[in-house]
Parts: C-alpha cells; structure tokens; sequence
C-alpha cells in the first residue's frame, strides 16, 4: 500500500514564505527570527531571487566574532544579511514528492528546503522537518519513539555557567544540549540562547544556564507511537522530543529522525 509520503510536497509545504532582503541588518535578521519563531530565512532579493539563506548558526558564529575580536553586536551594526547569508541554496522542485523532500533534507543534514517553482527556479514556499511531522501524524504511525530516538544525548547540569553551555555547543558541534535537574531535564540550551548569550556582559556569562535556557520542550515515554508524537510535538511548537523512562532521559528524537522513518519506507 502506498503510503502518504509518496504524495507531493505541495501539499504539506508553507507557502508564506518569510524571508529577508539582502541589506536587512543583523539584528534585523534575528528580530524576525525571534518574531517568527524559525531558525532560518532566506535572503532574496527585490527582482524575487534567491541569493542565500542565514540561520541562527550563522548568526551564533558572527556572535564568535564579535567577542574574538571584542567587537559589540549592538556598536557594530553594519553586517547585513548578505554578509552573514550562505549559497548557494539547497532547493527543491515544487513537482517533487514528499519522500523525496525528506531524503534530500536528511542527505544534506539540513531542517528545510526551499521549494522553487519549475523552469524560472523562482522560490515560492519552503518545505521543513515539521512539516514532515504532520504527515506521520496524518499516517497515525505506530513505530516507537524508542526506534528512531538518538541515545547519546549532550547534556550539561542546570548550575554550570553559561560560559560552558557556549562552549560545549562548540565542542560537541551541535544544535543543542539538554539541561538537567539531577537525571530530570527540564529545558534545553540551543544556538538562540547561546547568540543571546554571547552579547552578555562577562560578568553575566558566569550565571547558570538554568536562568537563560528555554522552555520550549517536551518529555514523552519511549513507548508512544510516532504518529502520536509527532503530532503532539507539531501542537506544542517544539522540535526536539525527549524520550523518558522511569524518569530517567533515554534519548532524544528531531526532526532528522522522523525524517529517517519517512526515506526507510
């Protein structure tokens, strides 16, 4: 039986693309994202073309420069989008299907792709791993979260520095680390914290990271279906789901592992 993930993409891709011009300033560029509540936008231009794309991790690395170089982000306002933006971008075809969508996003370890109209490769919407997450929801898959949930979880105890949480971001090279109450998580310390973080004082980067982190989290039995989680994560607005057993953290599942079910079937 054929399953939802060979439809196409149109029909699960956001149309209202939000996106930024190539001369926007900085903090422009992290306004919107805060505003809007995504990790990255692309950056095109007034004839409608795609020139690049900036992400908090471009940001967060602009945020490295500055205190490098004992630059301030809010004396130093001249970098653009354009200075930040990376290209080119990975796109995708608006007449692709689904599957495809989520090979192409877990090839290039990326959480989105922009989707380009056919013969002019204009940009008209952009396809994510949320996305991908209603269309298991829709498919009320069964699979357990204990299946595809990544074990090795970085994690860092809610009294250390903020300081450390920056630098292990940087150490372990990735997009966050799970903050922990004893054995318990209770928030998580990602590239939007750590950008904030950055443009502290010193003094304020020795506080715990249990005062900066986020909230924006959720903690599910290793047993729920994936068709259960995912919709339960698409309703809370949140992209990494932590799986628990007994009260102990087990793992952690993203939208890169959703993905995986997606391109294994």
């Amino acid at each position: 039986m054929e399953t939802r993930w060979a439809v196409p993409l149109q029909d699960f891709m956001t149309r209202d693309l939000i996106s930024v011009e190539p001369g926007v300033p900085r903090s422009e560029v992290q306004r919107i994202l805060d505003l809007h509540g995504v990790t990255a936008v692309p950056v095109i231009d007034k004839d409608h073309r795609l020139c690049g794309i900036v992400s908090t991790k471009d940001l967060l690395r602009a945020a490295r420069t500055d205190i490098s170089t004992s630059r301030s982000m809010l004396l130093e306002p001249r970098l653009a989008a354009s200075d930040l933006m990376r290209a080119p971008v990975i796109t995708i075809g608006e007449g692709a299907l689904l599957k495809e969508a989520a090979a192409k996003m877990l090839q290039h370890r990326i959480h989105r792709l922009i989707v380009v109209r056919a013969g002019d490769e204009r940009p008209i919407g952009v396809i994510t791993t949320g996305d991908a997450m209603r269309a298991i929801a829709l498919e009320r898959l069964a699979t357990p979260l204990s299946e595809v949930m990544t074990r090795d979880v970085q994690t860092i105890n809610e009294d250390e520095p903020v300081d450390s949480a920056v630098q292990r971001l940087d150490d372990a090279n990735v997009r966050g680390l799970v903050v922990l109450d004893g054995k318990w998580p209770i928030g998580v310390f990602t590239h939007t914290e750590a950008i904030r973080a950055r443009t502290l004082p010193a003094s304020m980067r020795k506080i715990p990271v249990e005062r900066v982190m986020s909230y924006e989290m959720v903690c599910l039995e290793i047993s729920r279906p994936l068709g259960w989680v995912a919709e339960y994560a698409r309703r809370m607005r949140v992209r990494r789901i932590l799986a628990v057993e007994k009260h102990h953290l087990r793992g952690i599942a993203s939208g890169f592992d959703l993905l995986r079910v997606m391109v294994a079937a």
